[in-house]
């Protein structure tokens, strides 16, 4: 099973991401796979293929490392890599990221107590709008994550999914495995 923990977004989000990838759409030369607004989320953690017999512990591992809800809100939008040419357009959070960064920390050490490497990386939360399979100079980035700053609604976390990421031909289909209430 290939899986991953995150958080879901609400459907006022997923439209604000439609409706700016319907503007912005045709405005890129450069080549870019939109990501369906109704399969965005918050990714936590990305674990890869992982052996069903796991999931318990994974599970185990989300309940371990509950702080109690907390609230995001939408921020601006931006690139990685910050600098050079883009690879992955996504929307960050103005609100709640010490929050989100001290259960994304938490869960971190309790995935590792099951056989999950520590993340190397350092934790950015974020919903990836697009992803740039090749970058044309001359496009304007700038706007576009002009565009991805609104001013979006604050919304509750009170769960986290773990979710299976199965690849069709069609593109990817999440489906949910497992919600945790972060409520300690």
């Amino acid at each position: 099973m290939r899986l991953f923990i995150g958080i879901p977004i609400p459907e006022e989000y997923a439209r604000g991401i439609r409706e700016v990838q319907g503007a912005w759409r045709g405005r890129l030369k450069s080549k870019v796979s939109w990501v369906r607004p109704e399969l965005a989320h918050l990714t936590l953690k990305f674990l890869g293929e992982t052996d069903e017999a796991k999931v318990g512990g994974i599970v185990k591992a989300m309940r371990a490392a509950t702080r109690g809800r907390f609230e995001l809100q939408g921020g601006s939008g931006g690139f990685f890599p910050p600098r050079g040419a883009p690879r992955v357009v996504w929307l960050g959070f103005a609100e709640g990221m010490r929050e989100c960064a001290e259960y994304f920390a938490a869960l971190d050490v309790e995935l590792s107590r099951v056989g999950f490497a520590a993340e190397t990386r350092p934790f950015a939360a974020h919903v990836t709008v697009a992803r740039v399979r090749e970058a044309v100079r001359g496009d304007d980035w700038p706007g576009l994550a002009k565009a991805l700053t609104r001013d979006w609604p604050a919304f509750g976390v009170d769960s986290v999914v773990l979710w299976q990421s199965v690849l069709l031909p069609s593109g990817p289909e999440y489906r949910r495995v497992a919600e945790v209430s972060l409520d300690a």
